[in-house]
């Protein structure tokens, strides 16, 4: 990113999403959904009602898979699964290629904000190498207000970071996260680069307000070189 000076620049900290950014979670963690509430319910047709759930909270996805399957857990069950999975994803999602050591050579501040509870967040984190350089920046929307797509983490973070809404970049892979930068009046980028991303994602999160999208993170400094030069939003023209 060319040299600049401090208050000239547009973007002073890096808002980034865990989960699908951070470490490419989402397919393991769907196997682990399924698997988990398959073996406590004692039944093996689950798979097909885990589609369009990512971006949520955890408990939320299992409630809605309650109401799907027509089974009502106790909230001790819940609570329970929750952190069953949460504790297996953490330990198995590979991290996302790149991110940690482009996120490394940025030289921006790094909040990771997250709709995942607070110990699967941390766990990724740390195993993805990235805690030196987040350190306490870790956000779990559940701990500080509404989870995305409402905005309170983003605007939570960028306020324990010293910064603006305006001068904050988020990095985001889903529509909820997406739409929660855009609430908390940031830029957004659409990651593509994890696993579980489909055809015509891109679109969806240009949609929900991403300013552009990109699939490798060896793209990144060259895109914020670019929102630098930018007075508004960035947008592909193509």
């Amino acid at each position: 990113m060319p040299a600049m000076e401090a208050s000239s620049r547009r973007v002073l900290g890096i808002l980034s999403d865990c989960d699908g950014v951070i470490v490419d979670s989402e397919v393991i963690a769907d196997a682990i959904l399924v698997e988990v509430m398959q073996a406590a319910l004692g039944r093996g047709d689950l798979g097909d009602f885990t589609q369009d759930m990512f971006g949520r909270r955890l408990i939320d996805i299992i409630r809605l898979m309650e109401e799907r399957i027509g089974h009502a857990f106790t909230s001790a069950e819940r609570i329970a699964l929750q952190q069953r999975i949460d504790a297996e994803v953490a330990e198995q999602a590979p991290a996302v290629p790149g991110t940690t050591d482009v996120y490394g050579r940025l030289g921006l501040p790094l909040a990771v904000v997250s709709n995942s509870a607070f110990p699967r967040l941390q766990r990724s984190v740390e195993r993805a190498g990235l805690l030196p350089l987040a350190g306490m920046h870790l956000y779990s929307a559940e701990d500080v207000g509404r989870p995305k797509p409402a905005p309170d983490a983003y605007l939570h973070a960028a306020r324990q970071l010293g910064l603006h809404p305006r001068n904050c970049l988020v990095i985001e892979d889903s529509l909820t996260g997406v739409r929660a930068g855009r609430a908390a009046g940031m830029r957004v980028l659409g990651f593509l680069g994890g696993s579980h991303i489909g055809a015509g994602h891109a679109a969806r999160l240009a949609e929900a307000g991403a300013m552009d999208v990109f699939a490798d993170m060896r793209e990144l400094p060259g895109l914020i070189a670019v929102a630098e030069q930018s007075s508004g939003d960035l947008r592909r023209s193509a």
